[in-house]
């Protein structure tokens, strides 16, 4: 089955970077709303000047690979922003649609999660949020605090749509990051088996895509910070 992704549309895209994620860090900023946590892994810069879909319809799955940074591993939450401020309504996302949100470890050093590349971990069903569609929001999912043993993890949602329609949000403003944001799906998606059917995933970067609007929150494992004897003093500092 051939697969193409389709996007609103093709003004302006960005010069896609050929790093590769072992030497590029995600960007870290403050956590969520869920919990106490310590870090946000992203890729994006808050801005989708795109939205992406299949072509044809179907279901896509919108998948970012991060390495741990920092001793963060315990992801309590994954977050999505749906379509674009800059197309509004091209997302063809409604108020109540379900969909689904993962977490995988990586199986190995690399950042695609196809077929044997990754082992699912978490998995879990949401409704769409209206008030996170068309507005460079994000929809935060909880996730009850999955513990990452590999140096990559990867998040990811799932969502049926219709031709013609652009579900989830891209920022393509420069510099966009390759090897790290992936597509997959099709007429179904399986989370044990990442990819298109029988095929691989695709990097979207790579095809000029930019990176999906989709991050990670986490903290770290507990014991992590670590009580020194004398006086209780702290070992480590949690990040503010």
């Amino acid at each position: 089955m051939k697969i193409a992704l389709g996007i609103v549309a093709v003004a302006g895209l960005a010069t896609v970077a050929s790093a590769q994620l072992s030497t590029v860090s995600p960007n870290r900023s403050s956590p969520g709303p869920y919990g106490d946590r310590a870090t946000t892994y992203s890729w994006d810069d808050g801005t989708a000047e795109n939205g992406v879909g299949l072509t044809g319809g179907g279901v896509l799955a919108a998948i970012n690979a991060f390495p741990v940074a920092a001793g963060d591993n315990v992801i309590t939450s994954v977050d999505v922003s749906w379509g674009t401020p800059a197309f509004p309504g091209a997302s063809g996302v409604v108020t109540g649609a379900t969909f689904d949100y993962y977490v995988w470890s990586a199986n190995g050093p690399g950042s695609n999660p196809s077929g044997a590349g990754s082992t699912l971990l978490f998995s879990g069903t949401s409704t769409i949020n209206g008030a996170n569609v068309d507005n460079d929001t994000f929809q935060s999912l909880a996730v009850p605090s999955v513990a990452i043993s590999s140096t990559f993890f990867y998040v990811g949602v799932a969502i049926s749509h219709a031709g013609g329609t652009f579900p989830i949000g891209v920022d393509q403003s420069a510099p966009t990051t390759s090897g790290v944001s992936w597509a997959a799906g099709g007429a179904s998606f399986d989370p044990n088996n990442v990819g298109f059917g029988g095929g691989g995933t695709l990097d979207i970067a790579a095809l000029s895509l930019g990176n999906w609007m989709l991050r990670a929150n986490a903290v770290p494992a507990p014991g992590a910070l670590a009580l020194v004897g004398l006086g209780g003093l702290v070992a480590g500092r949690r990040r503010r």
